[in-house]
Formats: C-alpha cells, structure tokens, sequence
C-alpha cells in the first residue's frame, strides 16, 4: 500500500498577485509548524511539492527537520490563474462555473480537466516510483481539489468553497498500485475532536470489484455459531479484522487477523464481498470475507481480551451503522452458496 499525504499550503499574502512567487503569511509560516506535527511519526519516505512558494514554504519545515530535499514537480502546480479576477466574490464566481464545466476558463487561463489531468498524470508517475512508500505532496485548493473529484465524482464546487479558508489542510489518499484503496481528509485544526454524529454509507459489491482494499472484516462460524471477539479497552463485540499491512494480501490479512483476534487456529476461509464506507471526511475499501472454524484456541494477547458466541449480531457491537449492513450482506452470499 502506499500512501500519499497531499498538504494544501497555508496561509499566503494574496497582496502578491503573481501566483508562483506568492509567499505565505506570518500566520502562514507559523501555521506549517502543524504540518510538522502531524508528519512527524508518519514514516515519511520522500517530499514533493509543487514549485510554487507557499507550497514548498508549508512542507519545508518538517523537510528540514527530517532530512528531507524537497523535489518540485510543475505538473503538481496550481491552476493557471493570472486571469483570475480580483475580489473574494468574483473569484467564487468563476470557480463555481468551472466546476459546472470543467472545460471552462477566461481566455489564456485554465480549465479544471486540463488541472486534473496533469495532476492525475504526476501522481501516477509518483504511485510507480514510489510504490508502497508513504510521500508527502505540498500542493493548493483547486489543484487538490480536482484529484479528489478525480476518485470521488461527488466532490464538488461546495466541498471546494467549504475548505477555502482551511489552510493547510491535510487529504491521504491509499493507494494499490495506482488503484485507490481510501481517502481521509484531516482538519489540522480539529484533530482529536470527537464527532459522535458522523453518518455512515456503506455500499457493497462482488469480489474483487474494487480491486485495493485497507481493511479486512472477517465473520466466522464455531459451533454453529457467530463468533465475535471484544477488545481490551471497549465493552463492544465486534469481527474479526483490520489493516492490510503493507505487501500483503487482503487474504493475508484476514487470516493474521482472525488468528490474533479470537485464537482459531484451525479454519477454512474465502472472501465473500468487497464493500466501501464513505463518511464526510472520506472513505475506505475493503473486503469481507467468511471463515468457518474448526479449531479454537486461547484469544493471543494483542488487542482482544475475549470472545464470545452468538445467534445473529450483538446488541452491542462497534460500528452499528455498518455492521449491520455487511451481515445483512453475508447472508445474502451465504443463501447463494447453498443454493449452488
């Protein structure tokens, strides 16, 4: 898996109308200090940027810190603006156009297809060199923007506006290959604040048809019975599953997981589904898969403390909004597989 944290620039003096010698504010230059933070325990392997000087100014901080030379891409620059009218109003009004026509532009300016393709092009350019590496990509609003509607078509001009006074701000981006496994969009400003009231939508497919995966979930049967397991720090019951460690299979994954997670030792397991869950601030891929076990052992002492069986699913379980859907899922598969 590589992974690939994009940090929009932060504050700039917009005084400076030539947008590739733009520097940042004094809030700007202190503001990148929480790009260093944030990146800090990442394992960064490599820094990018786009050439333009706030964007290199926001990365070369934590570049320096750690060690790293900062290579510029001018294919990851932002869109052509030195058309662009002066005035918060006017500008909005132009983007919101472009965005409702993506081939749109003033004359001698830059349409948001030409923006996305040649951003598209680099980060798949990157995705090859670096593979399974974890890179960092200093780059802008509308730029960024763009390669998010690249992998999510519903990301539009009101998410844009939403994030315009937001800077720096963070978006990683999961990749497998040059195939994306998930997204996370990351307020700087806000990390660390519960959200008790996210909405969750979960969607499913057929096996193998999203094709890169983060996640894992594992159900499985013992004794003609759902096994789940419950961790150390949570009174909830929840699947087997988790991360897909880099260079490893999702089959890989599930099998480490079941093992760590409820100590069977002994099992038959096939995946089942592919499914996504897409919530504001992003969304992953991942693969469920059903496991019947034949052998049970101690529960390892890693994340779980116990397990436990059940009929169907528990009344209290992790993730109720999601949960309820892939089991609904399953058993749809599973009627299927009896029946051929």
């Amino acid at each position: 898996m590589t992974t690939v944290y994009f940090i929009r620039h932060a504050e700039s003096d917009i005084s400076v109308r030539d947008g590739r010698s733009r520097p940042l504010t004094a809030k700007g230059m202190a503001d990148r200090r929480l790009v260093t933070e944030f990146l800090h325990d990442k394992g960064v392997d490599a820094v990018l940027s786009s050439p333009f000087k706030r964007a290199v100014d926001t990365v070369a901080d934590f570049a320096d810190r750690c060690g790293f030379t900062i290579e510029t891409d001018e294919s990851f620059r932002e869109r052509g603006n030195d058309c662009d009218p002066p005035g918060e109003t006017e500008f909005f009004k132009l983007i919101e156009r472009q965005w409702a026509d993506f081939s749109y532009t003033l004359p001698d300016g830059e349409c948001l297809s030409d923006v996305q393709a040649r951003n598209i092009a680099a980060l798949n350019r990157v995705l090859t060199r670096y593979k399974n590496k974890i890179i960092v990509i200093g780059t802008h609003g509308t730029a960024l923007s763009t390669i998010i509607n690249y992998y999510d078509g519903a990301y539009g001009f009101n998410d844009f506006k939403a994030i315009a006074g937001i800077m720096p701000w963070v978006v990683a981006m999961y990749f497998d290959g040059t195939r994306i496994a998930g997204m996370s969009k990351i307020d700087l400003y806000k990390t660390g604040i519960e959200t008790g009231d996210i909405k969750f939508k979960v969607q499913t497919a057929e096996p193998g048809a999203l094709g890169a995966y983060r996640f894992v979930v594992v159900f499985a049967r013992y004794k003609d019975k759902w096994l789940y397991c419950q961790a150390k720090t949570r009174d909830t019951y929840e699947t087997a599953g988790g991360h897909i460690e880099s260079g490893k299979t999702p089959l890989d994954a599930a099998r480490r997981e079941l093992y760590e997670e409820t100590g069977a030792f002994g099992f038959e397991i096939t995946p089942a589904f592919d499914y996504s869950v897409h919530v504001p601030s992003g969304f992953s891929y991942g693969q469920v898969f059903f496991a019947k076990i034949h052998e049970l052992g101690d529960v390892p002492n890693y994340e779980m403390a116990a397990v436990r069986l059940f009929d169907s699913i528990p009344d209290r379980m992790r993730f109720p909004q999601i949960l309820p859907v892939l089991y609904d899922r399953l058993q749809t598969w599973l009627n299927l597989q009896s029946a051929n």
